[in-house]
């Protein structure tokens, strides 16, 4: 079995016109980080779209906002899907077929596209900043504080009964609590 690493971040392209897309590139989690990083040891699944406002209102509106969240979640599941279905997957090394399922250990990002992927709001004046705890703003200082984790199993649970706001969730069905 061996582990997919996704990576993603905000990319200027020249041959699309001078935009900021979002590439999504997918590696093996045995592979050294630093021959991780080179152009040949990782592979472009492809582009997350980025939604346009037609004004700042728009923009800043909690529709935009959700539809922004829903469309990125909706790709990532376009994109990774048929990494899951089937009976594993055929990857040719040196004209070697190895077979294998693949399965997401690590997702490699910025901040903002954690808070994307997690759903966690992206402000760091909310009640709940960061993305990997349910540790309150006011109380990350303290050391002696238990430091409860988000997994999707809490998660999906303030999703379910629609409180997801007490956690610093947005209340979007996260693609991640589906795959295997």
């Amino acid at each position: 079995m061996e582990n997919k690493i996704p990576e993603i971040d905000a990319t200027t392209t020249d041959t699309l016109g001078k935009s900021s897309l979002h590439p999504i590139y997918v590696s093996l989690g045995n592979i050294p980080t630093w021959r991780r990083n080179k152009e040949d040891a990782k592979q472009l699944l492809g582009y997350l779209p980025i939604l346009s406002a037609k004004n700042e209102k728009e923009k800043k509106s909690s529709e935009f906002k959700e539809l922004a969240r829903e469309t990125f979640h909706n790709s990532i599941k376009f994109l990774l899907d048929p990494l899951f279905q089937g009976d594993g997957v055929d990857f040719n090394i040196y004209d070697k077929d190895i077979w294998f399922f693949p399965r997401i250990s690590t997702i490699i990002c910025d901040w903002p596209e954690a808070c994307t992927f997690s759903l966690t709001y992206k402000s760091a004046n909310s009640n709940y900043p960061c993305h990997f705890c349910l540790v309150q703003r006011e109380d990350l200082i303290d050391i002696r504080k238990e430091v409860i984790l988000r997994n999707h199993v809490n998660m999906k649970e303030y999703f379910d009964s629609n409180t997801s706001n007490l956690a610093g969730l947005e209340q979007v069905n996260n693609y991640f609590w589906s795959i295997p």
